[in-house]
């Protein structure tokens, strides 16, 4: 009865930048709600992907190289998802509904044709009851969605309205339909047993839907008959049962510890597969930090769903250690040949491999393996140096694609359906325009405008723990596998300003190259470069930032920064006025002119200095001496017939001649 009926009007569309670079954002923290997306377009490929404020759109040619890039504006304020359909784009919203009013909307699916022409949107509406009761659209959720015979569904998760009693909404799982033409939406079946991740997939009429259900302490899948209608959705459900079973019980409205993860599903021939990682559950109740976790396969005939036909399939086989893992998924190739990709969670016991200076997602193991249908190995382990990503895998002809992501890289990923070989393409970003490189130990920019790179340091998630490294992070940012290399920094003509903490702790930098054109240099930006001695700025510079050249450290008994670099720069220049004003050491350079300031008389001395033509300041000056005697070798001459002179001897007032 809370079915939303035709389309929702709105106003988003596409803005196209003249930028050369690909958008800078981070996609190696592996999320349920998924931030970023790849599939094929024109020639080549399209990724989609939320940046916290827009949704960014991106084609790029069959060689992984940048041809147009977009934003496209958002209708409500939270970020849902991406799907492709078979002839549409669709884009999933939310907004939340804190004061738990009916009747509020609080999830919407815009759909647009393959130009992002939007085409129109369908709607969920909350109301107090089972379905529709919403008060935090894809709370601890995924969206997934599938296209059945002219219908979208989509699944998700989201909080309830408040209940009293606990004082929060209860969490559960919603199943969404739409219809693509007249944009009817309804919820056809929802439910609040802590759904904590959710996948689904079809295969004919029949919806597969994997979950990670904390209320039934499992990984649970489901069948549902989308050609089901009316008041019998409970009963399109029957199909319903545990793959993998969680220790412990479910004793209150709380969630509790599953010490596992429900990361990915797939349907081969005969079989549906769930993808996810978990502890031996048979010692739940003896769990310790040091417990590891391994990646399961669960395989389930779809001639004989249940339980009981259920095998599990072990792809890792580790103990101890508090072992974990960064991200695991399945990609289709074929009804009988799957892909499963996984990295592992860095610990005290992994050594992390030498990386590539030139790739700074190279520091990372990415791990792959092929299976056949029912989950049996078919293939040798294969590692790569690459991260695992928010992205999923898609599957381009006889090759598998995906891209992983920092603030200052983008590298796409293809791997060979066939033989397992990897290749990879890497654009190193520093701006809209900008990009770099990394030689010899030169870290060097190219480009036009800003250097723009997010140089904080993102956390990476193990998907399930036991230990104390539940989030790896070593503090650090994307210049890690170059920084302690590097000696010496050039940024090219036509770059405009340098960011804040932009090189902080390149500690062998001794040499730094700034061009003219640049404009300003923000605080901190070689903060701690303690071997740096000279940084020469140029007069286009007018504003930096504080601390530019600060140690990180404080001389002894005073609360003064200590800095060993010196600012070079002309005279009048902000730069050498900077430096003044912070007590570091500086060294001007001057024009200087030498000119006579006054004239020496018959009595008087004069004067000759030595001075900048740009800032005034004198070096030197130098006497004029007046003639103070003057005398002749003769006074007296006799006439004879020639021209005679004496000599004439002059000394100045300092008694030289």
């Amino acid at each position: 009865k809370m079915a939303a009926r035709g389309s929702v009007s709105g106003n988003s569309k596409v803005t196209w930048s003249g930028n050369k670079m690909p958008a800078s954002f981070d996609t190696t923290n592996v999320k349920l709600l998924k931030h970023a997306y790849l599939t094929t377009a024109q020639d080549g490929y399209m990724r989609v992907a939320y940046d916290g404020k827009s949704i960014v759109i991106e084609y790029f040619d069959s060689a992984f190289r940048m041809v147009k890039q977009g934003k496209l504006s958002m209708e409500l304020n939270i970020w849902g998802g991406f799907y492709k359909g078979n002839d549409a784009y669709y884009v999933v919203e939310g907004k939340n509904n804190k004061d738990c009013v009916d009747g509020k909307e609080v999830l919407r699916i815009i759909k647009y044709d393959y130009n992002w022409k939007r085409l129109g949107a369908g709607n969920i509406l909350a109301q107090e009851g089972w379905e529709y009761e919403i008060r935090y659209p894809f709370d601890v959720s995924c969206v997934n969605m599938t296209e059945v015979n002219g219908k979208l569904y989509l699944i998700t998760g989201r909080e309830g309205y408040v209940d009293d009693s606990v004082g929060q909404g209860h969490q559960g799982m919603m199943l969404i339909r739409m219809d693509e033409e007249t944009f009817d939406t309804e919820i056809v079946y929802g439910d609040f047993w802590h759904s904590f991740a959710q996948y689904i997939d079809h295969k004919g009429k029949k919806l597969y839907i994997c979950e990670q259900s904390e209320g039934g302490r499992c990984t649970q899948l489901s069948r549902f008959d989308s050609s089901r209608t009316g008041t019998d959705y409970f009963d399109a459900f029957s199909d319903r049962f545990s793959v993998l079973d969680y220790g412990g019980s479910h004793t209150s409205a709380w969630a509790i510890p599953c010490y596992a993860s429900v990361d990915d599903m797939a349907i081969s021939s005969g079989n549906v597969l769930c993808l996810g990682t978990s502890i031996d559950q048979s010692q739940y109740d003896n769990v310790s930090s040091d417990m590891a976790h391994n990646i399961y396969l669960t395989v389930t005939p779809i001639s004989d769903m249940g339980s009981d036909s259920t095998t599990v399939k072990w792809l890792t086989d580790y103990s101890g250690g508090g072992k974990s893992f960064l991200g695991v998924n399945i990609t289709k190739i074929n009804g009988n040949r799957f892909l499963v990709a996984w990295e592992e969670a860095p610990d005290e016991n992994t050594s992390v491999p030498a990386s590539d200076s030139r790739d700074p997602l190279s520091s990372g193991v990415l791990h792959y393996v092929f299976v056949d249908g029912s989950g049996e190995k078919i293939s040798r382990e294969f590692t790569a140096h690459a991260m695992i990503s928010d992205c999923h895998p898609i599957l381009d002809g006889g090759k598998i694609v995906f891209y992983s992501s920092n603030t200052c890289c983008l590298d796409f990923y293809t791997i060979d359906a066939k033989t397992g070989k990897f290749n990879k393409s890497v654009t190193r970003i520093a701006g809209n325009n900008i990009s770099w490189d990394y030689k010899d130990g030169i870290l060097s920019f190219s480009g036009k405008g800003s250097i723009s790179i997010d140089l904080k340091a993102t956390p990476r998630y193990s998907l399930s723990s036991t230990s104390y490294w539940f989030v790896y992070d070593d503090g650090d940012n994307c210049w890690k596998t170059l920084r302690d290399k590097t000696t010496g920094i050039k940024i090219g003509k036509g770059i405009t300003s340098i960011p804040e903490r932009a090189f902080a702790g390149f500690v062998n930098l001794t040499d730094v190259r700034l061009p003219d054109g640049l404009t300003s240099i923000g605080k901190e930006a070689f903060y701690s470069c303690d071997a740096l001695r000279k940084l020469s700025i140029p007069d286009s510079v007018k504003k930096i930032g504080a601390d530019i050249v600060w140690t990180g450290s404080y001389w002894a008994g005073s609360n003064s920064h200590v800095t060993y670099a010196t600012i070079y720069g002309n005279c009048t220049s902000y730069a050498i006025k900077y430096a003044k004003k912070n007590g570091i050491s500086y060294n001007p350079k001057h024009k200087w002119i030498s000119e006579i300031t006054a004239k020496a008389t018959t009595t008087k001395n004069g004067k000759i200095t030595r001075k900048c033509s740009l800032c005034g300041e004198i070096s030197s000056t130098k006497v004029i001496h007046y003639p103070k005697t003057i005398t002749l070798s003769k006074t007296v001459f006799i006439y004879n017939g020639k021209v005679q002179k004496p000599k004439v001897t002059v000394k100045g007032s300092d008694g030289k001649i």
